[in-house]
């Protein structure tokens, strides 16, 4: 099972809608089987797969659907294992066709509890280790079960994204065409280059300090050399204003757009697949769709697989082929990028 984290410090570029297409896309299209995690505490990826009328039963007094929350509540006791008592929310249940391990608001609390672990991490601690790699855990536990683990996150620099992107095959880096998506980068290359040397030198901390037969016995990460590798990214096109002669683009959204490749090679260099050329990293641009994003979410839909059933108009059918287009090339090269096969 390869797993992939759609990550930016910018929010608002379509990174959520992006990764529950892709994720949808893989599946339905290419029959790749997916799970798709959910963890960013706002719990969008959620939102937009479950329907609102069923939220209760995952948040409310006497929720009995499981969520992240409920594989990491053991850590909010002060253990360092995960519950796996029960399994994802099953791809019968959502029409992206994916198995769904749902966000949850309170992971903003768990956040505390994995600085505090990371904090014993890096002085070599064992039980930090074990808590800082929980996501190693569940990639173990279901590994056989799938060809994906697709994870969604929130835009902070903190512990809970920190965790993930160390057990990270792949980083997709979801871009806008504003300024501040290239300074996200920046701050991304600042934030990630100082924690992996600092894991790094815990390694060595934890080696020195624990017999090497049981550190063997859990699920750690001890060679991040290869993890997370950037794969690629993409451009959320923006919106062009409007002028007494029509709609045009702004010339400063052009500037920053031509920015982007020169940023990224620069800034996440240390990051990027071996062998992946400035190209390949352009994963392609994301139309804007007035209409189109509120109708899925609406439905609770992949937008590629919005119909007349769904309250689609004759003049929106033309946009849903175009999106459909857009994801088939860019889940195209997402997998040519690793080196491996779609289906079609």
């Amino acid at each position: 099972m390869k797993t992939f984290t759609f990550f930016n410090n910018k929010g608002g570029v379509g990174k959520t809608t992006l990764a529950v297409n892709i994720a949808a896309y893989l599946s339905i299209k290419f029959d790749k089987r997916v799970l798709f995690l959910d963890a960013d505490p706002q719990a969008n990826s959620t939102q937009m797969m479950i329907p609102e009328d069923q939220w209760e039963t995952y948040y409310g007094d006497g929720a009995d659907k499981t969520t992240l929350l409920d594989y990491l509540r053991p850590l909010e006791d002060g253990d360092a294992s995960l519950n796996f008592s029960k399994g994802p929310i099953s791809k019968e249940e959502n029409r992206f066709n994916v198995d769904l391990i749902p966000g949850h608001p309170r992971l903003s609390i768990i956040e505390d509890i994995l600085s505090d672990a990371w904090n014993k991490c890096i002085s070599g601690d064992l039980g930090g280790f074990r808590r800082s790699n929980w996501l190693k855990a569940i990639i173990t536990h279901y590994e056989e079960e799938y060809d994906y683990l697709i994870v969604d996150v929130g835009p902070s620099l903190g512990a809970l994204n920190r965790s993930i992107l160390l057990n990270t095959d792949y980083m997709i880096t979801p871009m806008g065409s504003d300024i501040f998506s290239l300074i996200g980068v920046s701050n991304i290359s600042n934030w990630m280059n100082t924690w992996m040397a600092t894991y790094e030198n815990a390694i060595g901390l934890l080696n020195k300090s624990q017999e090497k037969e049981r550190i063997e016995k859990f699920q750690l990460n001890l060679d991040i050399s290869n993890s997370p590798r950037l794969i690629g990214y993409s451009i959320q096109q923006y919106v062009t204003k409007s002028f007494k002669s029509g709609r045009r683009p702004i010339a400063a959204y052009d500037r920053i757009i031509a920015k982007t490749s020169e940023t990224i090679m620069n800034r996440l260099n240390f990051l990027i697949f071996e062998g992946l050329q400035e190209e390949d990293l352009n994963l392609g641009d994301v139309p804007y769709l007035y209409s189109l994003v509120p109708l899925a979410q609406s439905n609770n839909a992949p937008m590629f697989d919005l119909k007349r059933a769904d309250g689609l108009t004759g003049g929106q059918t033309s946009s849903v082929k175009k999106y459909e287009g857009m994801i088939d090339v860019i889940s195209k090269k997402i997998l040519s990028n690793i080196g491996e096969q779609y289906g079609n």
